[in-house]
């Protein structure tokens, strides 16, 4: 919801269509900052964007713990959640390390979080009593944008919406699945 602002902001031209999240909180200006970004990228507000990508992953990690309280207490349910709050560990280290700092470390975990985050809502469809519907379905929309995710390195296609999708499902999924486990 805060990001159309970064987006506004930007001094270069922003495509929200084909740019990554990433490149909002891009420390310099100028094109290819990092390696994979050939764009003119100039984000004045960098810092409050890298912020937000802290606070995001803290809060997704504080909604996935809360969520893991209404599931038995086994190491199944442990290691669903473990797997998921990679996914919001990777928003985390993104906020701290900006793609034009360490291109490496910015991705790895967010794309190692992109696949534990499908094993983590798996376990948790297979062992929720209520939800369970709710999880299957968000798992299958997860395993479709990440498989046309993939599909970027063989065709041009709308890698910014694509990325702002999966991370929408994730916390759509846990939004409702909230709402649903208190009624």
């Amino acid at each position: 919801m805060i990001e159309p602002i970064f987006i506004m902001t930007s001094i270069a031209p922003y495509n929200i269509m084909h740019q990554a999240m990433s490149d909002l909180g891009v420390t310099s200006c100028g094109k290819y900052t990092y390696s994979i970004a050939p764009h003119e990228i100039c984000s004045p507000y960098h810092f409050w964007m890298n912020v937000l990508f802290i606070v995001n992953g803290i809060t997704l990690s504080v909604g996935v713990l809360y969520l893991s309280q209404y599931l038995k207490k086994n190491w199944l349910n442990k290691l669903a959640t473990v797997c998921i709050l990679t996914f919001a560990f990777g928003n985390i280290v993104s906020g701290f390390i900006p793609a034009d700092i360490n291109l490496f470390w910015h991705s790895i975990v967010a794309q190692i979080g992109m696949i534990t985050v499908l094993f983590g809502l798996w376990i948790y469809a297979k062992l929720l009593a209520k939800g369970k519907r709710w999880t299957y379905f968000n798992l299958f929309v997860l395993i479709a944008f990440l498989i046309l995710i993939i599909l970027l390195f063989f065709f041009p296609l709308p890698a910014g919406l694509l990325q702002r999708l999966f991370y929408g499902v994730i916390f759509l999924w846990g939004t409702v699945l909230t709402i649903l486990l208190n009624d």
